[in-house]
């Protein structure tokens, strides 16, 4: 009897159905086929059962990017300058458009034209889809500053004592030149303006507003007396805190029963936000706030000369910084400080600077009467003449 002797491994590709074909022969030949690797969607099936949990948690986060993707999720605001973006978000959320809405009802046409009117000043709005973002580009238009009418005549007036560094006049009639030495009050342009005839006779004084830029050299001189001795803030540690919670439209207040707040103390309070935002898609409001009410009582203190000098300092700067937010453009500056007595101190302070500012002052009707009055009496003696 003739065994066959297996001298090498043979590996070939077969279909299932020829596979069981080989049965007979390999028990003839006392052959073991062994099978590699398994290819087929039969087997993939079979290998995917095993690990269903991993597939399945596959197809459903693909199915949530899906769903979540239907929604907007973020809103952009580009090019507002007067507007701020909280103004705008609020602006757009009763048009019914807010993060978490479904994106297809978003109308980007119909909210164009809706920002158009209610800002009439906007003079360009781009609203457009990208991805779950939705970015509203905004151009201003220029502010139209509304004008003086005529009707209205008045003068223009100096808001401090100083010298006329410059002066131009596109309105009215100049009533001071450069160099002049002006109080608070005067009257810097007229708002009345002489008509004359050929000859150079008045005929008629006509009232305006006036309008133009002089520019006043002030040297300001500022005094402040600081006491010595003050009241204090002294904690008593004393802390009540409470805490306002809001979701939706229901407000509940929390606070703790074992501290209740004295009515014969004072408090300090400090208001906390600790959480503020809106979930998406359900669109509720969720607000918490506290507020910390931290007792304390006042006792009788006296500068020392460090605080003193800090408190001195203070308030110069703050005369500083009040004239530089009204626009004035600061030369020079120096202060000092002097001990009147034992109780209080003099704070002295020399600030020059330029101001562009003047103050409104109506044409009263007896100046307005008074200057027809003079142009129709100069009318009736060049007639007489």
């Amino acid at each position: 009897m003739c065994r066959v002797r297996q001298e090498e491994d043979l590996s070939f590709d077969i279909y299932v159905s020829d596979f069981r074909k080989l049965v007979p022969l390999a028990h003839k030949t006392s052959v073991v086929p062994h099978i590699i690797e398994r290819h087929g969607l039969p087997f993939v099936y079979r290998e995917c059962a095993k690990k269903w949990s991993f597939y399945l948690g596959f197809v459903m986060f693909l199915f949530l990017l899906d769903f979540l993707s239907s929604f907007v999720w973020k809103i952009d605001f580009y090019g507002q300058h007067k507007y701020t973006k909280e103004t705008l978000t609020r602006e757009i959320a009763q048009l019914q458009v807010h993060r978490g809405m479904f994106r297809r009802d978003l109308d980007c046409d119909a909210l164009e034209k809706s920002l158009r009117q209610l800002h009439p000043d906007i003079s360009w709005v781009s609203a457009q889809e990208d991805g779950s973002v939705l970015k509203i580009s905004i151009k201003e238009g220029k502010e139209k500053t509304p004008k003086k009418s005529d009707a209205l005549p008045y003068h223009l007036t100096a808001k401090f004592d100083g010298v006329v560094e410059s002066i131009a006049v596109n309105r009215g009639t100049a009533a001071v030149k450069k160099g002049d030495r002006v109080k608070k009050g005067d009257v810097l342009i007229r708002g009345i303006v002489p008509i004359t005839d050929d000859g150079g006779n008045l005929v008629e004084n006509q009232t305006v507003a006036a309008a133009g830029e002089v520019v006043l050299r002030v040297n300001e001189k500022l005094t402040g007396e600081i006491p010595v001795k003050y009241m204090k803030k002294r904690a008593t540690g004393h802390i009540v805190k409470t805490y306002q919670i809001q979701g939706g439209k229901y407000i509940f207040f929390a606070k703790n029963p074992f501290k209740q707040l004295d009515n014969s103390s004072k408090y300090d309070i400090i208001t906390k936000v600790c959480y503020d935002n809106t979930w998406y898609p359900l669109n509720w409001k969720i607000y918490i706030q506290s507020k910390s009410y931290l007792g304390y009582r006042l006792e009788q203190a006296a500068y020392t000369q460090e605080e003193l000098k800090a408190e001195g300092n203070r308030r110069y700067h703050r005369w500083v910084d009040e004239r530089l937010q009204a626009g004035m453009e600061i030369l020079s500056k120096k202060a000092s400080m002097k001990k009147k007595n034992e109780d209080s101190w003099v704070l002295s302070a020399e600030i020059s600077f330029l101001c562009r500012d003047m103050d409104e002052r109506a044409v009263s009707e007896q100046e307005s009467e008074s200057k027809k009055t003079e142009g129709d009496k100069n009318g009736e003696s060049g007639e007489n003449s």
